[in-house]
């Protein structure tokens, strides 16, 4: 016999001190994937006395390391000098922190930059294979609660019925490119949830395959009512094997996915209304100097705000994976371990021309892009860059310090935990805190045998504190 389950998201009594207001909390979320872990000290995280040539104890090193080089694609990018001081607040060290060059879009965008918060984080895994699904799902690799962001979402919505009958999914997840082993794609892992959280995958370096497929041109229009008819009795013969004598099914997580893959094949017309056939056109990009004709990180956001603002069934997320106008020199946009200073400056660059291009500018109210009253926007990455370079002009992996941010929705804006002079965290917040906080956000409770547990919030003594903390860390709020 199944267990019933109570509705997945809902705030459970007592727990309305953490529940944010229904005008305060967002509506969507956007999450931008920096492939290949960003290097925070010349763009999020900047301490000017850090790291400098007459440092007694640590020389060189963080946005100092290559100070000639970074000073010189500030010139090429026409991003300013290094002498400009961009402040940006004080860290839990009391350290003035300020936004490095290589991010100088967001001081021409004041309104993005005060509802920003930059959340330091920290975990001791150092390859790629392991950093990335955690920094995607929360969850080191092998739980098998491991679920995206987008599959508690669309768990949420679903079972909230707020949009009954809708066909098109609530989330989505371009995981584009990059090292298959690194599972970018575990941001569409649906986890415990059943297969109905499980967002929609699109590879938007591949789109035109996409597309056949929702054309379903291997069975063809005339046959698909007959295709579809005998998938179904064939569904309904293996269903009558699972019942008990008293009429109740047995529980069958597999048959359940299928089901739901079934009948989103059924549904496929419904799909492709909401993604249109110019979804995904090809787009010229250019940064730093340099041109491609295609740029797929501006493809997928472009994409992301059209699905996220759509008129009728607007998603509640979305992923794109940034590996960057070019790909650095160990995959993805920032895996630079050589080239740090151009691959940094072009591709970080190149993400926030596109995606501050889809955020409405102060007196702009264009539906077509978002809205940071309503929009949550997540950068985050599996991990930073080393203080200390690696060879002659790159820097390695470096999980014990490094910075995401969230910007729009209820974040406040200001520093959460610190980065000392040695490049390590002094206090920061989990990649599970991350997750938690960005469901907080949304009004969803994210504590469950499916989602999140006390635990997963270092310190916390119960589910109301382990709230309390991570909407500290990520949103800078307190009840």
């Amino acid at each position: 016999m199944r267990r019933a389950h109570a509705q997945f998201g809902a705030f459970p009594a007592g727990s309305d001190a953490v529940l944010l207001p229904e005008g305060v909390r967002a509506k969507r979320v956007l999450e931008v994937f920096l492939y290949g872990g960003l290097s925070q000290w010349e763009t999020l995280y900047f301490v000017r006395n850090y790291g400098t040539p007459t440092d007694p104890q640590y020389a060189n090193q963080q946005y100092y390391t290559f100070a000639n080089s970074n000073g010189q694609m500030l010139g090429t990018c026409g991003m300013g000098t290094f002498d400009t001081v961009r402040t940006f607040g004080q860290d839990a060290l009391g350290a003035s922190v300020e936004i490095g060059g290589f991010a100088h879009r967001l001081w021409q965008r004041p309104d993005v930059v005060d509802r920003m918060r930059i959340v330091v984080q920290k975990h001791n895994l150092e390859p790629h294979e392991a950093a990335v699904p955690q920094a995607l799902t929360g969850r080191p690799v092998g739980q098998p609660t491991a679920a995206g962001l987008g599959a508690h979402i669309q768990r949420a919505r679903l079972d909230a019925g707020a949009t009954p009958g809708r066909a098109s999914p609530h989330s989505y997840v371009f995981a584009t490119g990059g090292i298959s082993s690194d599972n970018v794609a575990a941001a569409a892992a649906p986890g415990m949830h059943p297969g109905g959280a499980r967002p929609l995958l699109i590879k938007t370096d591949n789109a035109a395959k996409f597309t056949d497929l929702l054309n379903r041109s291997t069975v063809g229009m005339d046959a698909r009512p007959r295709h579809d008819a005998l998938v179904d009795a064939y569904r309904g013969q293996y269903e009558s094997r699972l019942l008990w004598p008293n009429g109740t099914r047995v529980r069958s997580p597999r048959t359940d996915d299928f089901i739901v893959a079934f009948n989103n094949t059924r549904n496929v017309d419904a799909i492709k209304a909401v993604l249109s056939s110019g979804l995904f056109a090809t787009q010229p990009g250019n940064a730093c100097s340099r041109s491609r004709s295609r740029d797929i990180p501006l493809t997928g956001l472009s994409a992301a705000a059209q699905l996220l603002t759509h008129p009728t069934e607007p998603a509640s997320y979305v992923c794109v994976s940034d590996i960057g106008l070019y790909e650095a020199s160990g995959g993805g946009g920032y895996d630079t371990h050589t080239n740090n200073a151009a691959d940094t400056a072009m591709n970080f660059d190149n993400m926030l021309k596109s995606l501050l291009a889809i955020i409405n500018a102060p007196g702009e109210t264009d539906p077509r892009k978002l809205s940071l009253d309503d929009t949550l926007i997540i950068l985050n990455t599996e991990f930073g860059r080393t203080p200390v370079a690696q060879g002659g002009t790159g820097r390695n992996h470096h999980p014990y310090g490094y910075v995401t941010a969230f910007i729009g929705g209820p974040t406040l804006k200001g520093i959460s935990g610190a980065i000392g002079p040695d490049g390590n965290a002094q206090s920061f917040a989990t990649p599970a805190q991350n997750r938690i906080g960005a469901l907080l956000a949304l009004g969803i409770w994210p504590f469950s045998s499916e989602a999140f547990a006390v635990s997963d919030v270092p310190g916390a003594s119960g589910e109301i504190d382990a709230a309390i903390r991570s909407m500290a860390a990520c949103l800078g709020r307190m009840p």
